[in-house]
């Protein structure tokens, strides 16, 4: 029975490194999509969109995951599939969170059943990993284009307060 919630309490734990990742996702596409609005890209412009962006993923930290993945979906950050990925994990995660508990007793539970739910749960987190594991390339590929973009237009990266 532990086992059950400590692979709960891991699939909360990862959902909220997902939505930290997230707002560090969304903040770096920020960045790049004003990069091909312009032909050519100030030190002014860039300080500005990028204190823009910072500001996104502040208030992202703040936010519900539902409402992070309605951020991620208007910016467009994510393609349709990843987002309605995102939103079957949210599904999961409130599941887990709120009603799993509510709908299954253990009072009277065999071994068996309780094994089953256990894989079923971790076959979830695993799903959950995946993404986190796909969000964390996803930003590297973005931190490469910027590096590449900052390097063309020759500006200067600032300190992060």
């Amino acid at each position: 029975m532990n086992r059950i919630y400590c692979v709960i309490g891991k699939f909360a734990e990862t959902t909220q490194f997902v939505e930290y990742r997230l707002g560090e996702v969304c903040e770096n596409s920020e960045i790049i999509k004003e990069f091909g609005r312009h032909e050519v890209m100030t030190q002014k412009d860039y300080d500005q969109v990028v204190g823009d962006a910072a500001y996104l993923r502040d208030q992202m930290s703040t936010m519900t995951f539902g409402r992070i993945i309605g951020i991620i979906y208007e910016s467009r950050t994510l393609n349709n599939d990843e987002v309605n990925k995102l939103k079957v994990l949210l599904g999961k995660r409130n599941y887990f969170t709120h009603e799993y508990f509510k709908v299954t007793s253990y009072a009277n539970a065999t071994e068996e059943f309780i094994q089953e739910e256990f894989d079923a749960i971790k076959a979830d987190l695993v799903e959950l990993k995946q993404m986190l594991n796909k969000l964390d390339l996803i930003k590297k590929g973005q931190e490469q284009r910027l590096e590449y973009l900052i390097n063309k237009f020759k500006l200067i990266v600032r300190p992060k307060d």
